[in-house]
């Protein structure tokens, strides 16, 4: 498994400074980290402490306190967070006040703090600093997203804030992400419900994966959300103590270690069709090409609808479409809906002349040839789940409720990868069909139904057709809502052209494969892509209802350690024919 650790900090309220000098989206920025590293970053959940005016406790029993006063973050930074010893990544997000000592060093301000008294109550970068080197880890980041301006009482600061970070990060080889430079302030934005920095630092980090490259997205990303705003503007620094750290990663590889299970022969174990057809030269930007239909007698149809929009988000066509549909009793009532895959060459991944859609991840683009097969109308609903969990196990067992939240029409999630597999294979016992999890060419496949733009619905999506953070745009359509959660599968009326639903948005998809950081010799045919049975990173797709909706697309691809559960994240299961 791999070994990644986090504490996100965020304080609202402070208990001995004026109501004017509390903040608004403190809390919600830390929250807004630890989501990212654990749904985009590949993070464990409880490898990452929150510590907020609302966090809950941690610990087997729950004994121990993460309410942002001094003593609990002295504890947590000096006895909790050693359990992170080696981590392969380390990281400290602090959202809040900052201040300047007489002895000149810097002091973060916990909620308990009093600016007279900072010796006494506050806890000195010095300390900090201390405690995360004692960890030994491999990638160690801290990000500041706090004032260097003024002291929080309200007087003109030195205008030093921060040099002493600065220079205590540099000699232990710390990576310092400021949120301003000396003498500027952090801006909130009350339309974002928000810090500036650190929405634009969660936007950069998705796709800047060295100090330089981030430092330099920053640095024209948040002037220009400032301005969007009517903020002042604010410059992030990110300070190194080598110039030949400025290309290292800040998120290190998820470490590789061997695992209890070896699947090492899960690609022979579970039967993908090879290729039946050589691979095609150049489609340049034509549809699927060469599609192979099924034939499937006596195979039942269902009608859908298909929409198009434009980078408005306005619709430009609807139509209705009808295939065929397979349906599995699972018992008590509840059924699984296959829909018919036609086989066919598609593009796979984002061409590079799409800068704004691509990415390195997903290059180089690639002609792949799928076969036919079944897959989920949806995503494993949580009544799916229980009918299937409630079979005899297979490898390990199974939670019949992994998830509180949403009723039997919502997406199953927490779920592990490995979860997911014996999911298919207890299906499979039962059904005496082989079910199992798409290769990612599959599910990119049965997402773009034939499209070859970034979404199936068009040039872009609206929360009118999926589930998202509508407080981000694609393009130029209109923002929209952030239901922040994840609701019933087709709660949408459009399905895409192979009448699959919920393929953007909503909740993240496991994938079969090893998790790779390009297309660079990956497979033609469609068949599941392998690396090493030490590997424990598997691919999901689609993104989820916590995303923005660039990492919705067709293409976007993520990651995730096999062996987590995560709140938005769940899957659908295909058939071959």
């Amino acid at each position: 498994m791999s070994n990644n650790w986090a504490i996100a900090i965020g304080i609202n309220y402070y208990e001995h400074l004026h109501e004017s000098k509390h903040l608004k989206y403190a809390v919600r920025d830390a929250d807004s980290v630890k989501n990212f590293l654990c749904n985009q970053a590949g993070f464990c959940p409880d490898n990452v402490v929150l510590c907020s005016d609302n966090s809950e406790p941690i610990g087997k029993r729950k004994e121990i306190p993460t309410h942002p006063n001094r003593s609990n973050l002295r504890r947590l930074l000096r006895d909790e967070i050693v359990r992170a010893k080696g981590a392969d990544n380390l990281w400290l997000f602090f959202s809040g006040h900052g201040m300047l000592g007489r002895d000149n060093h810097d002091y973060l301000m916990p909620r308990d703090g009093y600016y007279r008294d900072l010796e006494g109550t506050a806890i000195s970068i010095d300390f900090v600093i201390r405690c995360l080197m004692e960890c030994q880890s491999k990638n160690v980041v801290l990000a500041l997203d706090m004032c260097r301006n003024e002291d929080v009482d309200g007087s003109k600061g030195v205008g030093d804030l921060g040099t002493n970070t600065a220079k205590l990060a540099k000699q232990q080889g710390i990576i310092t992400i400021f949120s301003c430079h000396q003498g500027e302030r952090s801006y909130e934005i009350p339309e974002l419900q928000q810090g500036a920095f650190t929405h634009a630092l969660l936007e950069g980090l998705t796709n800047h994966k060295t100090p330089r490259s981030l430092e330099q997205y920053l640095q024209q990303r948040l002037p220009q959300l400032n301005r969007e705003y009517r903020k002042p503007p604010q410059f992030p620094q990110i300070s190194l103590n080598s110039t030949d750290l400025s290309d290292a990663p800040l998120l290190l590889e998820l470490s590789q270690q061997v695992s209890l299970r070896d699947t090492r022969n899960l690609g022979e174990k579970i039967s993908i069709p090879p290729a039946s057809r050589e691979n095609a030269k150049d489609f340049g930007y034509s549809p699927i090409d060469k599609l192979v239909k099924p034939l499937i007698p006596g195979t039942p149809q269902f009608a859908f609808e298909v929409v198009t929009v434009d980078f408005q988000g306005i619709k430009k066509s609807s139509h209705s479409e009808q295939t065929q549909q397979l349906t599995e009793e699972l018992g008590n009532g509840v059924t699984l809906e296959m829909v018919v895959i036609p086989g066919g060459t598609f593009l796979m991944g984002a061409p590079k002349s799409k800068a704004k859609s691509a990415s390195a991840n997903d290059e180089p683009q690639h002609s792949v040839t799928v076969q036919p097969f079944l897959i989920g109308k949806y995503p494993i609903t949580k009544a799916q789940w229980k009918e299937v969990a409630s079979l005899p196990e297979v490898r390990q067992n199974l939670k019949l409720r992994p998830s509180r939240c949403g009723g039997k029409s919502h997406p199953v999630t927490e779920v592990s990868w490995y979860d997911a597999v014996e999911f298919c294979e207890r299906l499979s016992q039962k059904t005496g069909y082989e079910y199992r999890l798409p290769s990612e060419a599959e599910w990119e496949y049965a997402c773009r139904a034939g499209t070859t733009t970034p979404f199936h619905f068009g040039e872009t999506i609206t929360t009118e057709l999926a589930n998202y953070d509508g407080g981000y745009t694609y393009d130029s359509e209109s923002k929209g809502i952030n239901l922040g959660k994840a609701i019933p599968v087709r709660s949408f009326r459009f399905a895409n052209a192979f009448g699959l639903f919920d393929m953007h948005g909503n909740v993240w998809e496991w994938c079969l494969d090893h998790w790779h950081e390009n297309y660079n010799n990956a497979p033609i045919n469609g068949e599941v892509w392998l690396a090493d049975s030490q590997n424990q990173t598997r691919v999901i797709r689609g993104g989820s209802w916590h995303n923005e909706p660039s990492l919705c697309r067709s293409t976007y691809r993520h990651k995730g350690d096999a062996n987590c559960c995560f709140k938005d994240t769940g899957f659908r299961i295909v058939r071959s024919l």
